[in-house]
């Protein structure tokens, strides 16, 4: 592949991930839980991404369980999926070798939320298996906002 096709997909990955908005915030897990973050968010989309490392055996589901709170009022809710299909993503690998599996990097779930007004958000969020795998090496499985 010569240089300038190289700079050309560069170019075209780096005005995709332009289009997926900006990271402003991350709450970051290792391990299934709840964990919180409050942003200055913009009224609109807010899109949601997993910065994941993990390998796992079996066909375990994974959720991110999302509430969106402003000035102590529920705004909005998300249900995402980060083992599942991404739409968009980034320095991503995915290795299946039989019943083990493997997936590393950043990818955009297909799930989102939208914020009503714009102001400081409490996120609150909780990483849950509803079917655990049979082996589990989880080194990260960071909720990503961006917008």
């Amino acid at each position: 592949m010569s240089a300038v096709h190289r700079a050309a997909l560069v170019a075209i990955a780096l005005l995709t991930l332009a289009g997926c908005g900006k990271e402003v915030g991350r709450i970051p897990f290792t391990s299934e839980g709840t964990s919180r973050a409050t942003l200055e968010l913009e009224a609109g989309e807010i899109a949601f991404w997993t910065s994941l490392d993990i390998q796992y055996q079996g066909s375990p589901a994974l959720e991110y369980r999302i509430d969106l709170s402003q000035s102590g009022h529920l705004v909005a809710t998300a249900v995402c999926d980060p083992l599942g299909p991404k739409s968009v993503k980034a320095m991503w690998s995915e290795i299946q070798n039989g019943d083990t599996h493997s997936q590393s990097g950043s990818g955009k779930m297909n799930c989102s939320a939208k914020l009503p007004s714009a102001g400081p958000t409490s996120i609150e969020a909780s990483l849950v298996f509803t079917t655990p795998p049979t082996a589990l090496a989880l080194t990260k499985a960071d909720l990503v906002i961006r917008q």
